[in-house]
């Protein structure tokens, strides 16, 4: 079963096994809601969980998972990554996509010329960047409609305008 990654547990909270995560989804409100279940990647191995509550406190969330209710049986998972199926991704709108879609799409300009892969997504405050890597050459191109005029999901392609300066 494939996992994408949602979430870094960061540490405990209180006594009564709630934890901090650091989500790393846009859709944390979703994926942490009441009743879900997401997975503990924990020594190799991937553990079950319902999530009972989540609350923000500033960028993290404390979460409570069900029928785990003392600090001696979450502690041991700090630094841990939570996850969920793949199959349990929404659909989004056609100009969206998700991060792992991105990577390994092949780039080219607008004269269908090859001009690298995506080797990572990069998150920044204002959008996210494409890692773009041809050989030594390197680049970024920020994920927005001005740069990014076509991404063929089914064929993993990423159709960019060349703008002066960006390679």
């Amino acid at each position: 079963m494939d996992k994408i990654k949602i979430g870094i547990l960061v540490n405990t909270h209180g006594l009564r096994g709630e934890v901090k995560i650091k989500p790393t989804t846009d859709f944390a409100d979703i994926r942490f809601s009441k009743g879900k279940t997401v997975y503990i990647q924990y020594q190799n191995q991937s553990i079950p969980v319902e999530i009972q509550y989540a609350k923000w406190v500033k960028q993290l969330l404390i979460v409570k998972f069900e029928n785990f209710d003392n600090i001696n049986l979450v502690e041991c998972w700090k630094g841990s990554s939570i996850t969920i199926s793949k199959a349990d991704l929404h659909e989004l709108e056609d100009d969206e996509a998700y991060f792992f879609e991105l990577k390994n799409c092949k780039v080219c300009d607008t004269n269908n010329e090859y001009l690298g892969n995506v080797v990572e997504v990069v998150e920044t405050n204002a959008n996210a960047c494409l890692r773009v890597k041809n050989g030594e050459r390197e680049f970024l191109v920020p994920y927005v409609d001005a740069f990014i005029k076509n991404f063929d999901k089914e064929n993993k392609k990423i159709i960019i305008k060349l703008m002066e300066g960006l390679l």
